[in-house]
C-alpha cells in the first residue's frame, strides 16, 4: 500500500466517524480537533501511541469541551506535499474542523528538501486548511535537528543549524497570512525530548507530554479557554 493510499484510507475513516457520530444522540459533536503531521502526530516515541502530543491535546480538550472529537491524519514519513494532499482531501468529503494543528518539516528537511520548495507548499497548505478547513490553524516550528542523538551520532550533511533556521523562518514568514499560532518548539524544547532510544529522532515519551504542553498553550488561548 502506498503512502496516498494510505492517506486515503486514513482520512475516509477518520471522516466516516466523525460523520457516523452524528447520529449518536448522546454524544453530540461540539468542536472537532483536526491533526496533521507524520509519525510524531501518530504518537512514535510514545509508549502507548496513544500518549502521544496529538492525543494528549485531544484529552485535553475532551475535558475542557463535551463532545470534542479527534480526526487525526498523520502520516509516517510523511513531507509537505503528503499534508497538502490530505488538506486536498479533506476538503473534498468537506472535512471541516474547528482547530487544526500542523507540525511538519522535519522529513523536508533530513531528506534535503529546498527550504525555498517548502515554504511554497506550507503558503499552500495553510491558505488551503484556513479557507476550507478549520479558521484556526497552530503550527509548531522545527528544534535544532542538529542536536538530536540521531544526528550527533551519524551526521547528515542535510540537518544543518543553517537549514533549521531557514525552515523556521519559512513557517513564520507563512503563519501570519492565515492568522496561524507559532509553537516555538525550537526554543522551548530540548534534545532530551527526542532521545527517543528506538531511533532518537521522534519525541520520547516525556517529549511528547512537552509537545502537548507547548501546543496546549497556543490553542487555549485561540479557543477562548484558559
Amino acid at each position: 500500500m502506498n503512502i496516498a493510499t494510505s492517506i486515503v484510507g486514513v482520512c475516509i475513516a477518520s471522516l466516516s466517524i466523525a460523520a457516523c457520530s452524528h447520529v449518536d444522540q448522546e454524544r453530540k459533536i461540539e468542536f472537532i480537533y483536526l491533526a496533521l503531521g507524520a509519525s510524531d502526530a501518530i504518537g512514535v516515541g510514545a509508549m502507548p501511541l496513544t500518549e502521544g502530543y496529538v492525543y494528549l491535546i485531544h484529552q485535553d480538550l475532551q475535558e475542557r469541551i463535551r463532545g470534542t472529537f479527534l480526526i487525526n491524519l498523520g502520516v509516517p514519513w510523511s513531507r509537505i506535499d503528503s499534508l497538502n494532499d490530505q488538506v486536498l482531501l479533506a476538503k473534498h468529503f468537506r472535512g471541516e474542523a474547528d482547530m487544526a494543528t500542523v507540525w511538519v518539516g522535519g522529513n523536508d528537511l533530513v531528506r534535503g528538501g529546498a527550504p525555498s520548495r517548502f515554504q511554497s507548499e506550507l503558503r499552500q497548505l495553510l491558505r488551503n486548511l484556513q479557507s476550507s478547513v478549520s479558521t484556526i490553524v497552530v503550527i509548531g516550528n522545527l528544534p535544532d535537528l542538529t542536536q538530536l542523538s540521531a544526528f550527533r551520532s551519524k551526521p547528515n550533511p542535510a540537518v544543518t543549524l543553517e537549514r533549521v533556521k531557514a525552515f523556521n523562518r519559512a513557517i513564520e514568514v507563512e503563519a501570519p497570512y492565515v492568522n496561524a499560532s507559532v509553537v516555538n518548539v525550537f526554543d522551548e524544547s530540548s534534545a532530551e525530548d527526542f532521545a527517543f532510544d528506538g531511533d532518537g529522532f521522534h519525541p520520547t515519551q516525556a517529549g511528547h507530554r512537552r509537545m502537548a504542553n507547548l501546543f496546549r498553550k497556543a490553542i487555549l488561548e485561540r479557543v477562548g479557554l484558559r
